[in-house]
């Protein structure tokens, strides 16, 4: 019964009161002075301390410059060539450190290194329902031992997890990491091909587009403010050739000082530095022969500075070309819109129309063999040049590609560099909008024939990147289409791949339903014709005529993970941030998009609830509740994926109806329109229907297909029992909101902000759990006081200032279900208190009434004075602690008074 207290000299600082991120770069002070380079500093400037070994450290924004900074920013300036910013660069990339170490950490005390009190205890996470520190009970006959638990291997895998979170999921899920196994001469052959120069027919017409305008946003230079906004966004990842990390650069170089004067130096001189020419490429396995070299992805490691630079200008040319319209309205890869989810809509809805209205549909998905390692350097930067990208830019992307190279990853090792004369880098940030401006000129000029007509609206083709599904009328329309396209294509230097492309065709004679047999041809081969259950996986989506969406498998596969990262040597809390960040967020996609059966998911909510309890060393009758809350109010974050379900089909509905698109929201209402009609004759009660109303005609079964809008009915009739909320229709401005009943404030969410519906009902389903918990009378003590604040749950995300002792103890005391004399349930034992002998051992009893516990109340309410003390820093004022004050009784010393300085 007794409680474990942190020792003062071992306690690490918690800060709560750290500053909102701060919204871009603070200028330099006016009467801050600069000074020159150290001249005997041979790898560069310096003059601060040395943040980036630490990855994931990010500098603060200070209101001045550094001495580092200051000095490059003056070095920078006089850079006037390409050979002095190759050597300036070279020198700063040097001077901001190698790679980093894995995390800063203090020293720990080498006598305690090997404590097991510091290595998470293995027996928690296998019996739930004993007391923390307690030994499991032993496996009974016939059941495998489990694998005896490592401290080694513990450590190491944990300190992978800080810093590689990807890497370290993958070693548990996957093994060790797969190479290729071919031979790295078949590779370097294969690659040296693929890589090799790929002429387009100089006839090809390109499209001629009205005069550009707003070019100054592409070649202006770049603020300090623009990069720092970019750079603050861009996560650690697997660095390239230099082995930087964007956190050297935050730590280093806070605001991007620097890095923008570096950039602006690149828009003057129109080039690059060398390295930022440099790749390495991994090769990640796809489905199929792994023996077969095009089953192999290849993914680019490039320099981070390069990567930087490339996401701004990325950033600068996607706004451009959406102002000048520049990007086919259908064209919704790589773009800031929901594109996948509004492509797979469309598509469900041209199958459900076609059917219900009986027309005939004929379709065709394209599959370009190697895209983007395959489109002509030449032609993408014609193709930029006529849709009016300003030459300067078309310099930088030309010097960028020109001379590049790549070094491919085998089992054997690194492969030669190899020059990259044709294809886009994929993982480059400006590889993306190259690919889509190039991939325009094909489709503008390659798509002729007339489309489907749904709801009145033409629907031709559908492109998210290069994954092209043309739709048709008729089968004639079709393959003339086909046929159109691939010859454009071809003139461009691209083909298609017949093997992985497909269609489906159906037409109605009277009220009879035929599929069309006659195949369709690509480049002269013919291709597979989808017919009856069968499908197409199109954009993480299988659609097909008549095909039953099942994703058992899928969530069998998302449930086997879980449980695989529960048995892993991670800490508890890395646990819980792998499960949700790593494992669950594969299934988000699906749940938004796919028709899934509550079925699917039963097995995977059993498991999430008893890994949640068992992470958090909960017993098995503790309330499932606190596993369900997100982790700023004290739970898990484990989600009840039932209820996201409904959550997700109320969202996607709204979304889809307040698309900024304007195919996707008049389909949308078309489609409602059509469906309520099925019902009742009066297009005006759409909220109701969606609203689940079951009053008069609303009651009639209509017998139509299943829809999303008769899942989203379905699934707001299920959440008006935790949550309560209302369709209405705006008839002024022709647009559906959703009123969201929140205590105490209501909120109405309209078009503009339809990104906030599903966070805004998970937070009320968030708020019924925590209501449903603090009615309980045993359980729920104290959630309401936990869950007030993030800073009463700050160990939850990353363990911070947290022993695994304390982990065990924490949720259980939560709850009330420490294992004590009055609280045990069925148990006969005596209620007494094992130390001082008052008649109920309680929780409240054991921390701040049991006498021989009182040092324990003191060295408690002096580390919280204490902490609160160093909280306030010495600008405010000064602190006194047990001091006597003028003007208050003699016999009273506060604790604490705070003396302001004004």
């Amino acid at each position: 019964a007794s409680v474990p207290v942190p020792k003062s000299s071992k306690a690490k600082r918690v800060r709560f009161d750290l500053p909102e991120p701060c919204p871009g770069p603070s200028l330099q002070s006016k009467d801050s002075s600069s000074s020159s380079p150290s001249g005997g500093d041979s790898t560069g400037p310096t003059g601060d301390s040395n943040l980036s070994s630490v990855p994931g450290v990010v500098g603060p924004v200070l209101p001045f410059l550094t001495k580092f900074q200051k000095d490059w920013s003056d070095r920078v300036k006089v850079v006037g060539s390409a050979s002095e910013l190759e050597e300036a660069y070279s020198q700063f990339i040097h001077s901001i450190g190698g790679k980093p170490s894995r995390r800063r950490s203090r020293p720990r005390n080498p006598a305690r290194r090997n404590s097991r009190r510091h290595l998470p205890s293995a027996e928690p996470a296998e019996n739930p329902t004993s007391a923390a520190g307690s030994t499991s009970s032993a496996p009974s006959a016939g059941e495998p031992l489990t694998k005896r638990y490592d401290p080694v291997e513990a450590s190491r895998l944990q300190k992978l997890f800080r810093a590689n979170q990807k890497k370290a999921l993958q070693s548990i899920l996957s093994g060790p990491p797969r190479y290729c196994e071919i031979s790295p001469d078949a590779v370097e052959d294969h690659f040296v091909r693929v890589f090799s120069e790929n002429p387009f027919d100089p006839t090809f017409k390109f499209l001629t587009y009205d005069d550009p305008v707003a070019c100054h946003l592409i070649t202006d230079h770049m603020s300090p403010e623009e990069v720092w906004d970019k750079l603050r966004a861009l996560k650690n990842s697997a660095p390239g050739p230099d082995g930087i990390f964007y956190s050297n650069f935050k730590s280093r170089d806070p605001g991007a000082h620097v890095l923008s004067a570096f950039f602006n130096k690149v828009l003057d001189l129109s080039t690059v530095p060398s390295s930022w020419k440099e790749a390495k490429v991994v090769l990640i396995p796809k489905p199929g022969d792994p023996l077969d070299i095009s089953n192999w992805r290849p993914v680019s490691l490039l320099n981070t500075g390069g990567k930087v630079f490339s996401s701004v200008l990325a950033a600068r040319i996607s706004s451009w070309a959406n102002i000048n319209s520049r990007l086919s309205p259908f064209q919704k890869g790589f773009r800031e819109n929901d594109g996948c989810s509004e492509h797979n809509f469309i598509l469900e809805q041209a199958i459900t129309g076609a059917k219900r209205l009986h027309l005939d549909l004929s379709m065709a998905w394209l599959d370009l063999e190697n895209a983007f390692g395959s489109v002509p350097h030449r032609f993408i930067l014609e193709a930029l040049g006529h849709a009016g990208v300003p030459s300067s830019t078309v310099a930088i992307i030309s010097a960028i590609y020109t001379g590049s190279t790549s070094t491919i990853r085998t089992s054997a090792g690194w492969t030669g560099p190899i020059p990259m004369r044709a294809g886009v880098r994929q993982g480059c940030p400006l590889s993306a909008i190259l690919f889509n401006l190039s991939l325009e000129q094909i489709l503008r000029t390659g798509i002729s024939t007339p489309g489907f007509r749904l709801y009145g609206q033409e629907v031709k083709c559908l492109a998210y990147a290069d994954d092209l599904l043309l739709l048709g009328q008729s089968p004639v329309d079709l393959q003339d289409n086909i046929n159109s396209i691939c010859g454009v294509a071809a003139l461009a230097g691209l083909r298609f791949k017949p093997s992985k492309c497909a269609s489906l065709s159906f037409n109605y004679t009277g009220n009879k339903r035929s599929i069309d047999d006659a195949s369709f041809l690509v480049a002269g081969t013919r291709i597979r014709n989808i017919k009856g259950q069968e499908a197409y996986k199109y954009l993480g989506v299988r659609v097909g005529l008549s095909y039953k969406q099942d994703n058992t498998e899928f969530f069998q596969g998302i449930t086997r993970d879980v449980k695989l990262v529960a048995a892993s040597p991670l800490a508890p809390w890395q646990k819980l941030t792998a499960i949700r960040a790593h494992v669950l967020s594969r299934a988000e996609f699906l749940c938004r998009n796919s028709h899934i059966q509550k079925r699917d998911v039963a097995d995977l909510d059993k498991t999430l609830i008893s890994t949640g309890k068992r992470i958090l060393n909960l017993p098995t009758r503790a309330n499932v509740n606190l596993v369900h809350l997100s982790t700023n109010k004290g739970g898990a974050a484990l989600p009840h994926f039932r209820a996201l379900l409904d959550v997700h089909a109320i969202s996607h509905a709204f979304r889809l109806l307040a698309s900024d698109d304007q195919l996707t929201s008049d389909v949308a209402f078309a489609g409602l329109r059509g469906v309520v009609r099925k019902k009742i004759l009066t297009p005006s009660e759409c909220a109701e229907f969606l609203n689940g109303n079951k009053a008069g005609d609303f009651a009639r079964e209509s017998g139509d297909l299943s829809t999303l809008w008769s899942r989203a009915r379905q699934a707001a009739d299920r959440l008006f029992k935790f949550i309560k909320f209302s369709w209405t229709f705006n008839e002024e401005l022709g647009c559906f909101n959703l009123n969201i009943y929140r205590s105490p404030n209501p909120v109405c969410v309209v078009p503009s902000t339809a990104g906030l519906v599903a966070r805004l009902l998970r937070d009320d389903l968030e708020s019924f759990y925590i209501k449903q918990l603090s009615s309980l009378v045993d359980q729920g003590k104290t959630v309401e006081v936990f869950s007030q604040h993030p800073a009463s749950n700050h160990f939850l995300q990353a363990g911070d200032f947290t022993r695994f002792c304390d982990w065990n103890f924490i949720h259980r005391a939560r709850l009330g279900c420490l294992q004590l004399n009055a609280t045990m349930r069925f148990s006969k034992r005596n209620p007494k208190c094992r130390k001082c002998g008052y008649v109920r051992e309680t929780i409240p009893l054991v921390l701040n009434h049991c006498k021989p516990h009182s040092d324990a109340w003191k060295r408690r309410h002096d580390a919280i004075q204490n902490r609160v003390a160093r909280a306030i820093s010495s600008s405010v004022g000064s602190v006194s602690i047990n001091k006597k004050f003028p003007g208050i009784a003699q016999t009273l010393i506060p604790d604490m008074v705070l003396t302001k300085k004004s």
